[in-house]
């Protein structure tokens, strides 16, 4: 039997090139939790990492074979549906940052709203272009993005300030005037203040941005400052060629090293010509979502606008941590951190925008 992928090729290979260097990141860099957990089973969370990445592909195979039209209204579903995760997860009191484990899969629910959001965005938009010129039409919009927010941002403000960034650009890209993204960024920086003097995690993030901006140790927070240094370390120790895979050092001290901190260690063990190879694969893929949102209109063009948004928005964030741009946040690389909510939504994604390039293709 014969399977026949369809759609865009350059798609398709990227996306496994990347989850190719996922496993071998993971493979090195999750070390510790053998230690931890499987100390009989060296290659347990290459083997798990393996297995998610065969079905995240599966799932993207059977995805783009679906029209993606049909996908619109079922993302209003789909919003809901992440709603009640987050609910469920934030009013259990452990956070929306955490995971629900579903048949050892571990699906954290914030990825699954930005997705959905999007989704449930680009139908609404694409359905009725006008309603974002006006505060009535906007109103339905501005609910659903502000509940998506408050549900995620108390206790995971990185994951939150992404999806509020990303849903406000993306209304602009679709038509919203430049007015009235200046006023509601005025209130959305307002609300971020109280947000900031209020939440329960506030302490926390205000010595985060100060250690930051001052470049000075971390009084209150020791281990945000510890994983610092040692991201800091692996980049800088893998010079051009890295130290060879399975080599880093980094890995036994750098908490989170196979999610939050991946990119660091990808550059200790193959070098900054390493990190250069995944940054080109990650150019290619946004450089194909761009292509083809250029060729189709409608709801698959905001699609494809928005996975572009997504995508970059997450690759920049977690390699501006890995190189000190950027504040600590827990933000994961797509396709190559571990984690099977992150490569299930990367499939969804995959799926559905090589869905829209079929069409593309049938029209030339």
């Amino acid at each position: 039997m014969r399977i026949e992928t369809r759609g865009d090729k350059v798609l398709w290979t990227v996306a496994v090139a990347l989850g190719a260097i996922g496993l071998l990141v993971v493979y090195s860099a999750t070390v510790s939790l053998v230690f931890r957990h499987h100390p009989d089973m060296p290659e347990y969370y290459l083997v798990k990492q393996g297995l998610i990445f065969l079905l995240a592909l599966f799932l993207a195979y059977a995805i783009h074979l679906t029209d993606y039209k049909k996908w619109g209204p079922l993302f209003e579903w789909l919003w809901i549906g992440s709603v009640l995760l987050l609910s469920y997860t934030f009013f259990r009191g452990t956070g929306a940052q955490r995971w629900i484990y579903i048949g050892g899969i571990s699906l954290q629910p914030s990825e699954f709203a930005r997705f959905s959001l999007v989704g449930l965005l680009s139908y609404r938009m694409a359905r009725a272009p006008e309603a974002l010129r006006t505060w009535d039409g906007l109103w339905p919009l501005l609910i659903r993005i502000g509940l998506t927010f408050i549900l995620i941002a108390p206790l995971n403000l990185s994951n939150g300030l992404l999806l509020l960034t990303l849903s406000m650009i993306f209304l602009y890209i679709g038509g919203m005037p430049l007015l009235k993204l200046f006023r509601l960024g005025v209130i959305g920086i307002l609300g971020l203040l109280v947000l900031f003097l209020t939440a329960p995690r506030a302490r926390v993030w205000q010595q985060r941005i100060l250690s930051y901006w001052k470049n000075e140790p971390l009084r209150t927070q020791p281990a945000d400052d510890y994983q610092r240094a040692h991201a800091s370390l692996a980049v800088y120790s893998g010079g051009l060629f890295g130290k060879g895979p399975g080599h880093s050092t980094q890995r036994y001290y750098l908490p989170q090293s196979y999610s939050d901190f991946a990119f660091s260690i990808l550059i200790e063990e193959y070098g900054f010509l390493g990190g250069g190879v995944i940054l080109v694969l990650y150019g290619l893929l946004l450089w194909r979502l761009a292509s083809l949102a250029s060729a189709v209109e409608g709801f698959g063009q905001l699609f494809l606008i928005g996975s572009f948004l997504q995508i970059l928005f997450q690759v920049s964030v977690h390699v501006g941590v890995s190189l000190e741009l950027l504040p600590i946040t827990g933000v994961p690389l797509p396709w190559v951190s571990l984690g099977g909510s992150s490569l299930l939504i990367q499939a969804l994604i995959l799926g559905l925008s090589i869905s829209v390039s079929r069409k593309v293709f049938e029209k030339s």
